[in-house]
């Protein structure tokens, strides 16, 4: 279930990933650390975050450390290891905006049509938060421009998401990247599930 609140769009992130939770995962290690990405912490609006393992890889890409990516990555760590999420560190590394790191990562040869467990990419990820450069980055590497999410939702339709009780954070931003998905050949979920143009 995909939860809007009136949390903040990195908020929107976290719940979506609790949302998509399973168990499996498919790092080479299966050693994992605390990651600060669901670390306990109070928003103002009564919401606590989790705790949740995440692997070194993860780890890394969360601190913006490029010296341990590079370690972890030289050690045979595989690039596009899932966490309990279905998430990778290319994906981490959208939804946090850290624009060297997403570079770095596919330079290194991250998918970026890698997805969740809800089945949404890096482009979800960057539309949501309105990283147009990211977004950008992403396309010119490869990235599909209307992958469906398990609700049918495309970037374009994380861009332009509009509802109660949403943070309009970065409207500028995602303004900027529904432009960019619109000119690329965007389309919403709805068009492409209904077969309309």
């Amino acid at each position: 279930m995909f939860f809007v609140g009136k949390w903040c769009v990195f908020s929107i992130y976290l719940v979506c990933l609790v949302a998509c939770r399973t168990s499996g995962h498919d790092a080479k290690s299966s050693k994992q650390v605390k990651s600060p990405l669901l670390v306990p912490w109070e928003n103002g609006h009564g919401f606590t975050g989790q705790d949740t393992p995440e692997y070194p890889l993860h780890t890394a890409v969360l601190n913006g450390d490029e010296v341990a990516i590079a370690k972890y990555l030289a050690s045979g760590m595989p690039i596009d290891a899932n966490n309990q999420y279905g998430v990778t560190p290319l994906q981490v590394a959208t939804a946090l905006g850290k624009l060297g790191i997403v570079k770095l990562l596919l330079e290194r040869g991250a998918g970026p049509n890698e997805v969740t467990h809800g089945k949404q990419t890096a482009l979800h990820f960057s539309a949501l938060n309105g990283y147009v450069s990211i977004a950008e980055l992403l396309i010119d590497n490869g990235a599909s421009i209307n992958p469906l999410d398990l609700k049918n939702w495309t970037p374009l339709d994380y861009a332009l998401l509009r509802g109660e009780g949403i943070t309009f954070k970065n409207i500028d931003g995602r303004k900027a990247v529904a432009e960019l998905l619109v000119n690329k050949g965007g389309r919403k979920g709805k068009e492409i599930t209904s077969g309309h143009k």
